[in-house]
């Protein structure tokens, strides 16, 4: 592929590892205060797949979007490095509801509603930072060793509703972001094998909004889904929380015209994989028909309610092979493994004013939002050619399994078996500097929910046992299933515009 910095060219690896440059000390750290003094700017329902460039990364990728792809193709690390990445994402979601009975709240009623459209767009300018950047800066050491700092967003959802939606009591709007700050090291052991470790710190910040419908335990009106007996529950961190830990590591092997890589993230360390975000800036709006419309208004300033949001974050599996079928031409192969069986619920708890009633009677503080997630297989084909010393361009098909069953697909959760087109470019401007774009279309298949997993009339099954949990319908309401049906059809699409910068110095 050339001698170009950053293009994998395995034949002469070895040859300029050994003459490289070994940087000097203030140079890295100097170059390390720069990073961490710069503020940064998403496959699942969670995960961003296109962490560092859209076209071109991967586990056996000799650049610094190894830090979150595999640590140990770092090595291959050619003097020092810096690179700037940003991508747009926009995301329309399209819900269906199938109509209910009146007197129920099941599928196959009278009762219809109209299409409710959610909108999501991503961008890495934002505060708390995040998602859709990537900063990152690194350096070879000596000729077996490659250093890196970098920032990134691993997990990141923004989707919101109109206000007056019937997807209310799954989602009105959520933005969730875990901001990645990790350090990568590599060490070359032989000439043909490397192995790379990069631990790192996660922040988490969150903000959810849905309804709780406060008479679906009443058997007068349980299913009714009236809006005037829907409480608002608007939940948010301030700012971004006290970080987690993880690590990602991997070996790279090469031999030949052959490349692998094969790479483990880590859920959140000794929590088993829990993120606990403490929700300051949270706010319940009775019903309609409740005596007081605002819970603030009995002690007279806002925000007056605090909690706590829990969910469980996957860890991933990663394994990549490159084939330098030419000088010119590669082709890639990546799998990755997303293990969202542990993502199944997220738990809330929530406190108002001592001097409130409402909570913890008319009113629930503890609620659970069942997701009922399962682990998802991400696969892409990718041809990398360059046709000239100065240019190179990809072609990525993706496909991705769908994260949620079926029966759990809802507002909250749209998910489903995906195909996404990919197409990126990348220039080389004089000796030390590469600019590159890419764009991806997605595409999910559409989801039609027939038997939904969220059913009402076991809230007010459970209600009449003066919830007694050894009752299957109390123990789904424990589960968080016992909530309006989200029985339906959904569609989604999503486009991806990603820049991504790098420069050798």
């Amino acid at each position: 592929m050339g001698t170009l910095k950053g293009f994998p060219t395995p034949p002469a690896m070895v040859r300029r590892r050994q003459s490289r440059r070994t940087p000097h000390a203030t140079r890295i750290f100097m170059t390390a205060c720069v990073l961490m003094g710069v503020t940064p700017a998403s496959a699942g329902p969670l995960d961003d797949p296109h962490v560092g460039s859209l076209g071109f990364s991967g586990p056996t990728t000799g650049d610094l979007t190894a830090v979150y792809w595999n640590p140990a193709a770092l090595g291959m690390l050619q003097g020092n490095q810096f690179m700037f990445g940003a991508s747009l994402r926009a995301t329309r979601v399209t819900v269906d509801r199938a109509p209910i009975d009146p007197m129920t709240g099941l599928p196959g009623g009278t009762r219809g509603f109209p299409s409710a459209s959610g909108h999501g767009f991503e961008q890495p300018i934002a505060w708390p930072p995040g998602p859709g950047g990537f900063l990152g800066v690194g350096a070879g050491v000596a000729r077996r060793f490659a250093l890196a700092l970098a920032t990134y967003t691993p997990f990141s959802q923004k989707l919101s509703f109109d206000v007056a939606t019937p997807t209310r009591y799954h989602l009105v709007s959520v933005d969730s972001r875990q901001l990645a700050l990790v350090s990568g090291l590599a060490i070359e052991l032989t000439d043909s094998l490397q192995v790379g470790v990069a631990p790192g710190l996660l922040f988490s910040y969150g903000h959810l909004v849905f309804d709780e419908d406060t008479a679906i335990d009443n058997p007068s009106t349980a299913g009714v889904e009236d809006p005037d007996a829907a409480a608002r529950y608007d939940l948010a961190t301030a700012g971004t929380q006290a970080p987690s830990y993880f690590v990602v590591g991997g070996i790279h092997f090469r031999r030949a015209a052959w490349e692998a890589g094969l790479a483990y993230a880590s859920a959140p360390l000794g929590t088993g994989g829990m993120v606990k975000l403490a929700m300051e800036r949270s706010q319940v709006t009775p019903p309609a028909t409740a005596t007081t419309p605002d819970l603030c208004s009995l002690v007279g300033h806002s925000p007056c309610v605090s909690g706590e949001m829990s969910y469980r974050l996957p860890d991933l599996f990663t394994a990549g092979v490159t084939w330098h079928a030419t000088r010119h031409l590669d082709a890639v192969g990546i799998v990755r493994w997303i293990r969202y069986g542990s993502y199944d619920q997220i738990k809330i708890r929530v406190v108002g004013p001592s001097s409130d009633r409402l909570l913890g009677s008319s009113l629930p503080d503890q609620l659970t939002l069942y997701r009922g997630f399962q682990d998802s297989w991400d696969m892409r084909v990718r041809l990398v050619h360059a046709p000239l010393p100065w240019f190179r361009w990809s072609g990525t098909l993706r496909m991705e399994t769908s994260a949620v069953p079926e029966a759990n697909v809802n507002a909250a959760a749209v998910d489903g078996f995906k195909l996404e087109p990919a197409l990126a470019v990348e220039f080389t401007l004089g000796r030390h500097l590469r600019i590159g774009a890419g764009y991806a279309l997605t595409w999910m298949f559409p989801v039609t929910v027939g038997t939904s997993a969220f059913n009402p009339a076991a809230a007010t099954a459970c209600a009449a046992a003066a919830g007694d949990l050894s009752l299957p319908a109390c123990q789904t309401r424990l589960a968080g299933q016992a909530r309006p049906t989200a029985a339906g059809s959904y569609k989604m699409l999503q486009q991806t515009l990603a820049l991504m910068t790098t420069l050798g110095f």
